[in-house]
């Protein structure tokens, strides 16, 4: 008969209230008075802001707590969250509140609650179960003690399916095939010596009835830190300006180009800020032209006022690099080693490549201090490029978990037993 047992994890409790009480990490705090439930920071490693020695600190330092991290070995954020997420997942003691967590803004986090003990009580499986639980906890060596997160080998046993994430090269095709593989809770086997899981890969029709189409650029404009703006671009090239008297709308097309206006000075509330504004936009009404292509993106300035960059490409990173008024393109960012970086990250780790691009009207940059709230700042990405980075991070966390239940194994190794098969061909 079944009965009721309460498991502790004592050592990541413990770890995690200590690190929230010790104010360290930006972002780690607690959300209520009763100090029931905290924040913690959970910002997506692609994003340009992301700050990997401040907003990765605390995965980091819970790998260094568990020893998954060693010395010299190369940073990568994506491996460290997701050890962290899934040792809060699957012990009794947290429990995520998504009603109270905030993933949509600049600084986002999730919010976890610490179950108390009386709420912990689950049900044990069968007898079966369990003494082959028994068997496997004895070939463990005697100095060893339950370990403070779960298997990453129940969960999925646990679980009906999980999906991980393609494994492919990266390409700009939006037509090209993608392949997943689907672990079924039927075919998955263990043993006391090797793990193995029944991989089914899924080949999808190589053309989509309904191709996706992305736009060429997104343009995100910033007054004093503040976002005023943002338009999508789908021609092959845009011009930014400051509004003149003749001008309707925030966005027009001109000589066949697509224009966008800087919004008007009255977005900003400080007098001062504002004033200055106001005389910077006399200089920018022959705007900077942007083209996006294969190759990746361009800019020209032809306004007197000055334009100062960053991005993958610029020259220097701890020095303002000017863009010159040139009678030629100069590339911002470079698509072809854009993937190479990817595919480097997808296959090494480490950080994720740049794909965004600042510019910063009138004033230098960077400086000192990069994040620092600029008279006026635009943004400009390729949308294609903020799917790819997202796609190498779903792999990056597949990748961590198969090395997860690798190292659940004596022999530290996972079998794959791969099927394929057309799902067209059961339509």
């Amino acid at each position: 008969m079944a009965s009721g047992r309460i498991r502790s994890t004592r050592k990541l409790k413990q770890w995690m209230v200590e690190q929230v009480n010790s104010n360290q990490y930006p972002g780690l705090v607690w959300d209520d008075q009763n100090n029931s439930m905290f924040r913690i920071p959970w910002k997506h490693a692609g994003k340009q802001d992301f700050r990997s020695e401040e907003d990765a600190a605390i995965f980091k330092a819970w790998a260094k707590f568990k020893g998954k991290l060693k010395d010299g070995e190369k940073a990568d954020p994506a491996t460290w969250k997701t050890r962290l997420r899934c040792a809060l997942n699957k012990s009794p003691e947290f429990e995520e509140v998504p009603d109270r967590s905030q993933l949509d803004i600049s600084e986002p986090y999730k919010v976890y609650r610490i179950v108390p003990l009386s709420e912990q009580g689950r049900l044990v499986c069968s007898d079966k179960n369990k003494e082959s639980s028994n068997k496997r906890k004895r070939k463990q060596s005697d100095s060893e003690s339950e370990t403070d997160e779960e298997s990453p080998v129940k969960k999925l046993k646990e679980e009906s399916l999980v999906v991980v994430e393609p494994i492919g090269q990266v390409s700009s095709s939006d037509s090209q095939g993608t392949e997943a593989a689907v672990i079924s809770k039927e075919q998955y086997q263990t043993s006391l010596n090797e793990i193995h899981l029944n991989l089914k890969i899924e080949t999808m029709p190589a053309v989509s009835l309904q191709p996706t189409v992305l736009p060429s650029m997104i343009i995100t404009i910033f007054y004093a830190g503040k976002q005023v703006d943002q338009q999508k671009v789908d021609g092959p090239d845009v011009k930014i300006a400051a509004r003149d008297s003749n001008s309707v709308g925030s966005s027009s097309i001109h000589c066949g180009m697509q224009r966008i206006w800087l919004p008007s000075e009255d977005c900003v509330t400080d007098s001062t800020k504002k004033a200055a504004l106001s005389r910077l936009m006399t200089f920018l009404d022959r705007g900077i032209m942007l083209a996006s292509n294969s190759n990746g993106l361009y800019a020209q300035r032809s306004c007197q006022g000055r334009v100062f960059w960053s991005g993958p490409c610029a020259p220097y990173s701890d020095q303002p690099n000017k863009l010159e008024r040139l009678n030629s393109p100069v590339q911002l960012f470079d698509r072809k080693k854009f993937v190479q970086d990817l595919m480097l990250y997808r296959t090494s780790g480490g950080e994720l490549p740049q794909h965004k691009i600042t510019l910063c009207l009138g004033e230098e940059f960077p400086e000192s201090d990069p994040n620092a709230d600029k008279l006026v700042k635009i943004e400009v990405e390729q949308p294609w490029a903020r799917q790819q980075l997202e796609e190498a991070t779903g792999f990056r966390e597949s990748l961590c978990l198969l090395q997860e239940l690798a190292s659940q194994s004596p022999l530290g190794e996972v079998t794959l037993n791969l099927y394929g098969f057309n799902p067209t061909l059961e339509l």
